[in-house]
């Protein structure tokens, strides 16, 4: 049986580290993979009706995360089922059981070590997702600052 796992992203290649020490804990079975970036909804209407999740993602991916991306699916073929990115709008545990639940996730992760920086109508999902009902799991490595920063890059991209 497939599990499905989600990992909140800010869209930088760091945030990826957290999804590959993620793969690195999992022994059996495939696991999909949900990486969530969260962003406040909008209160424009005209801002509403021409929405498009699609448009949001395209406009926040880099060259650079989407690469990090095909590198994390090769290195881990036999382990990923599935790798897809979702918007997460809201502010309340509720917002985020019904994205979970839609979403059939059984397990969270994200960095001890890698603060999200999101971009403007972004925020850091964490304090929520610490209060979801769903286990989760802080993974990282035990180091600080510009060296935690490097040996994750270095890791995520020395396969």
């Amino acid at each position: 049986m497939e599990k499905t796992i989600v990992v909140p992203i800010d869209f930088k290649v760091e945030s990826l580290n957290a999804l590959r020490l993620a793969l690195n804990t999992i022994q059996e079975g495939k696991v999909n993979v949900v990486l969530m970036y969260a962003e406040t909804p909008s209160d424009s209407i005209t801002e509403f009706l021409f929405y498009s999740p699609e448009a949001v993602i395209d406009s926040l991916k880099t060259r650079e995360f989407e690469e990090a991306i095909s590198i994390l699916k090769n290195r881990y073929e036999s382990l990923l089922g599935s790798v897809k990115i979702e918007l997460f709008h809201g502010y309340t545990s509720n917002a985020l059981a019904n994205f979970l639940e839609a979403q059939k996730v059984s397990k969270i992760y994200f960095s001890k070590n890698y603060t999200l920086k999101p971009h403007k109508k972004g925020f850091d999902p964490i304090p929520l997702l610490k209060k979801a009902k769903i286990p989760y799991q802080e993974v990282g490595v035990d180091t600080d600052g510009f060296w935690s920063e490097w040996v994750s890059l270095n890791a995520l991209f020395s396969f």
